[in-house]
């Protein structure tokens, strides 16, 4: 008898999602965007930590969301088969690996490390002055200093991305081209919101150069370890 073939794949948001300005409509509309990218035998569920911070745009955001997500684990996600930690900055990541005997996959290992294969450096684009700092240790943390050429803000706070769309569509292409006279010859957008936004198919139409979309970056990465899984499993029982 084959195993099955479908798999949950939990997206977990170490953060407040009620606290968006679109509150749970925002959820739904995440969980849809998801849904509608992930494989055939895929289902996505995306869950929140009520008690975590509205957004993360520092040191301090990242501390509070790390904190709360581990202390959610591994009730949060028990019957999923991987886990997305829904925020760029991959808090708690580590330890959440080890605590759960499931796959838990960090969107910026994932976007990285994939913009890295494309060749050249990477440009890193995101929110607000702020996160800089914390994505350069990120990027540290990962062994990928060498390979970035900048990270570039677009000064808008992660609660008024959506509502100021084309605002930061128009700064990521004007930061993308900072980041391309920097050296960069792939774009990371370096925010989960962002992501949502759906915008990196138009910049990487308008800058000519790839633009990785953390969203899907780590979807796809979650899916490919779980496809990898049952191919050891088949292998196994054959």
């Amino acid at each position: 008898m084959s195993p099955p073939t479908s798999r949950r794949v939990c997206y977990l948001v170490p953060g407040a999602l009620s606290a968006h300005p679109a509150g749970a409509a925002e959820a739904e509309r995440r969980q849809d965007y998801l849904q509608r990218h992930a494989f055939e035998g895929t289902e996505v569920v995306l869950r929140d930590n009520p008690d975590g911070p509205a957004s993360v745009e520092s040191v301090a955001d990242e501390q509070r969301a790390a904190a709360g997500l581990l202390e959610i684990l591994p009730q949060a996600v028990a019957g999923d088969d991987a886990v997305i930690i829904g925020c760029f900055g991959d808090p708690g990541l580590r330890p959440a690996q080890s605590m759960l005997d499931v796959p838990v996959v960090g969107p910026a290992a994932a976007s990285l490390h994939l913009a890295a294969q494309l060749g050249g450096d990477v440009g890193l684009l995101t929110v607000v002055e702020d996160v800089v700092p914390v994505l350069h240790e990120l990027v540290r943390s990962y062994g990928l200093t060498h390979r970035v050429a900048s990270i570039r803000a677009v000064e808008v706070p992660v609660l008024e991305l959506r509502e100021r769309r084309d605002e930061v569509t128009a700064r990521l292409v004007a930061e993308g081209k900072k980041a391309q006279a920097d050296g960069a010859s792939a774009l990371v957008l370096g925010c989960m919101t962002m992501g949502f936004l759906d915008v990196a198919d138009d910049l990487q139409a308008q800058l000519g150069i790839p633009v990785v979309n953390p969203v899907l970056a780590a979807l796809h990465t979650a899916e490919a370890i779980l496809g990898l899984s049952r191919a050891k499993t088949l292998a196994t029982m054959g």
